[in-house]
């Protein structure tokens, strides 16, 4: 018995050196090339969803938050102060698209112009 396992533990570490042999480096670097891959590709996924998640419609979180001011979870100050918080960068944002749209506007009237 002790015969059949030896022979086929022999077996083994030929099988191994046959494999390996002088590529062990080789069999490391590709290990570790694998292995930044697999790192990268979880790392671009995570920042996409990251990303959606971060979009939240300013209404649609104006609208939970009056629920809960309904249901008392939020006092009329709570309330106002977030509201405060979501509107202003919303009218900022169209204060801003306004100016550009005005600016792109006065561009094309000046370029008819000189037509």
């Amino acid at each position: 018995m002790n015969f059949l396992t030896l022979g086929k533990q022999a077996d083994k570490q030929k099988l191994f050196k046959e494999l390996l042999g002088d590529h062990v480096v080789e069999w490391i670097l590709a290990v570790f090339v694998v292995s930044f891959l697999i790192w990268l590709i979880v790392w671009v996924v995570g920042r996409f969803r990251e990303n959606e998640d971060r979009h939240v419609d300013a209404r649609e979180l104006l609208m939970q938050f009056a629920e809960m001011q309904r249901e008392g979870d939020l006092t009329d100050d709570e309330f106002r102060s977030i509201k405060k918080r979501l509107v202003a960068p919303a009218k900022q944002g169209l204060e801003k698209d306004a100016i550009d749209t005005d600016a792109n506007q006065t561009e094309i009237n000046n370029q008819s112009d000189q037509v």
